[in-house]
């Protein structure tokens, strides 16, 4: 073999080189779309056992793939050796030309091998992928979406509570997108946390209804607010509000940032309190004096004439139920169970010769109460026995309302403000039932005052038997005494109407 047939050679060697790069550059990308692919499979079968076997079936790709990626890398660096060889000198070229003669002849078998149809053939395919594979490039309102709807399809659309939370969970979602702004989930950070709960604290409480701040973004109402004047300037979210919202993001959050790898913890950042948010106001017993003076002026005879507001007081502080249970309360619902009489608030309402869910706040609500004998004494049983509204309800008065509870809510409070005795969120009609279950728990203890007020017992051993009052147990709270200090003796002696 002449130099020039060597030189010629050569370059056709070049030209064979270089298209081997150019096939491993194309296995490069080949193998690198079938690892990603892997990863995604990984954190598939991690979260769905039932999908196993997709990732060994991407792996028995990758390997023919990594066989043919190694056999090129050894021939290129075999071919390169040789051509600096060939090139030092013709003595050099002559010892060395046997190995080239047998290295051309592997070069061709080993690009037989590559050009076969498998390699030529069609490109690995894409694996399926479930369209909510959320990435770090996502919009937090795609993903967000996804989470709040697939916990809808989940629910019993007669749980209120459930429900109830799920409206709580689309209202600080709407205000987290509000406040930092709809961006991919990989922009968020713990610091947003602070950022959302600092403008939080100075939006106005029920901004929806004041004109001033409609079409406006929770940050501007907060900024129009603090440029009204002192005596004109509308009450801001509370602690509480502020701590729920956060609590809120938090949870959906955490079921974003489950499915993509590489996003923040936003869960774990400790948020300061911003000094705009309003105190949380704790809700208290209703005052013993105000208590007397509220059932002195309920069983005069003008309030008497309207029995569905003059006996409400007197029943939510003997029982220590809700206004709202009180307000759907059925005659049907006085019931006798195992010799004792009771309220039995697990019955369906009937309301027009058809059975209807009971409205009711959480699980626990639909449950037994004991009735006091009190609630004798003064007449209340023997009123609710006999009454003759529409469907039977007690108060059926405030049946003829949109919103039976809304309605009697406004009339309690408006009758407190009246006598004195209403202090906003603290001293209101619901803190009789916080004096109720002072009572219950001085004389029969933490768990029959829980079972009594439809409160959830706390704890795993406290969830161990009996969740409804039992006999015995109804015996003992109609065993109490009176509430400490409260005269009851207008009611008693007070001539029904």
């Amino acid at each position: 073999m002449t130099r020039d047939l060597l030189t010629s050679t050569l370059t056709a060697l070049s030209a064979e080189l270089a298209d081997a790069k150019r096939q491993a550059s194309s296995l490069n990308i080949q193998m690198a779309k079938l690892r990603a692919a892997r990863r995604e499979a990984f954190y598939e079968e991690q979260e769905q056992p039932e999908n196993a076997g997709r990732l060994q079936q991407l792996s028995a790709h990758l390997g023919p793939l990594n066989e043919r990626k190694k056999q090129l890398s050894a021939l290129q660096e075999r071919l390169g050796r040789i051509g600096q060889a060939l090139s030092s000198d013709k003595t050099a070229w002559e010892a060395e030309r046997a190995t080239y003669e047998s290295v051309v002849g592997i070069l061709g078998r080993v690009e037989r091998q590559i050009a076969l149809p498998a390699m030529a053939a069609e490109p690995v395919p894409e694996p399926e992928t479930d369209q909510r594979a959320f990435k770090p490039s996502t919009l937090l309102s795609v993903a967000g979406r996804s989470i709040l709807d697939a916990r809808k399809a989940a629910l019993n659309p007669d749980d209120k509570d459930a429900t109830r939370y799920e409206e709580r969970l689309e209202v600080a979602f709407s205000a987290f997108l509000d406040v930092i702004g709809d961006k991919p989930l990989s922009y968020y950070l713990p610091i947003h946390m602070q950022d959302f709960a600092t403008v939080l604290a100075r939006v106005p409480t029920n901004r929806s209804k004041y004109e001033i701040f409609s079409g406006l973004s929770l940050k501007q109402m907060g900024e129009k607010n603090a440029t009204l004047p002192p005596d004109q300037r509308i009450k801001c979210l509370s602690e509480s509000t502020i701590a729920g919202n956060l609590s809120e993001i938090k949870n959906i959050w955490a079921r974003v940032a489950a499915g993509v790898p590489g996003l923040t913890d936003m869960r774990t950042y400790r948020v300061t309190m911003p000094k705009d948010a309003e105190e949380a106001i704790v809700r208290e017993p209703l005052a013993v004096n105000s208590v007397n003076i509220w059932l002195r002026e309920a069983a005069m005879p003008k309030f008497m004439k309207k029995p569905h507001k003059a006996w409400l007081p007197l029943v939510g502080l003997l029982t220590g139920m809700r206004l709202a249970e009180l307000i759907y309360l059925q005659k049907t619902d006085i019931v006798d169970v195992e010799g004792n009489e009771v309220f039995d608030l697990r019955r369906s309402l009937v309301i027009g010769g058809q059975e209807i869910d009971r409205p009711v706040k959480t699980k626990t609500s639909k449950r037994i109460v004991a009735i006091h004998p009190l609630l004798n004494e003064c007449g209340f049983i023997e009123y609710a026995k006999s009454v003759k509204s529409r469907d039977g309800f007690v108060f059926g008065h405030f049946q003829k309302c949109e919103d039976p509870p809304d309605a009697a809510g406004k009339q309690m409070r408006s009758w407190m403000e009246k006598l004195g005795i209403h202090e906003t969120q603290r001293q209101v009609f619901h803190s009789l039932r916080h004096s109720a279950k002072d009572w219950f728990r001085d004389h029969v203890g933490e768990r029959l005052a829980d079972k009594q007020c439809g409160h959830a017992l706390n704890g795993v051993s406290a969830n161990y038997g009996a969740k409804l009052l039992k006999s015995a147990e109804v015996r003992k709270i109609m065993a109490m005494p009176a509430p400490e200090d409260v005269d009851f003796s207008s009611f008693i002696k007070h001539p029904r109407v």
